[in-house]
């Protein structure tokens, strides 16, 4: 793999790409176009050298054409045509699967502005995260109302000078 600039007029966009041509007025284009924005051109386009294909990023390839740059940044693979076709559907088809626990709490680390860069939308957000806490239907809760008596001072030995917590000599030892 060599990562290199060539002239923009060098890239042809494949005809055979099986992904759909985004517009400007599609969501999924202005989330492409904000994260470029914000985050700069970091996901080099794979191009064929042996097609002048664009083979990998032709969403990217045009959002970033719409301010016609000389030179573009290309990550050159030397692949016969169907290698070619086979690396451009791998390349739009493997996905992950997410951490769902890490995933949840960087989204509601990121609530917010920043949370619209992640190119989820707030509907995909909210599905993901229901998904991430789907229970059975046959789960049951049971939400029983504490009794402050129960937590009065007058019901433990010690209390933190510091910071207040009340407990019982006992219930820390081993």
């Amino acid at each position: 793999m060599m990562i290199q600039e060539i002239e923009t007029s060098r890239i042809n966009p494949a005809a055979y790409n099986p992904r759909v041509d985004l517009q400007p007025e599609d969501p999924e284009y202005e989330k492409f176009k904000r994260s470029i924005q914000e985050f700069g051109y970091i996901d080099p386009l794979i191009w064929n050298k042996r097609t002048g294909n664009l083979v990998g990023g032709h969403q990217r390839f045009k959002v970033l054409m719409e301010t016609a740059p000389e030179k573009l940044t290309v990550s050159i693979e030397d692949l016969d045509d169907h290698k070619e076709k086979a690396l451009n559907i791998a390349l739009n088809k493997i996905e992950g699967d997410w951490e769902e626990n890490q995933l949840a709490g960087l989204l509601e680390e990121l609530k917010g502005n920043t949370l619209a860069l992640t190119g989820f939308d707030d509907k995909e957000i909210d599905d993901l995260l229901k998904s991430f806490v789907d229970l059975p239907s046959d789960t049951r809760f049971d939400n029983a109302e504490l009794s402050l008596s129960d937590y009065d001072e007058s019901k433990f030995d010690c209390k933190c000078p510091k910071c207040g917590y009340l407990f019982n000599r006992g219930d820390f030892d081993a």
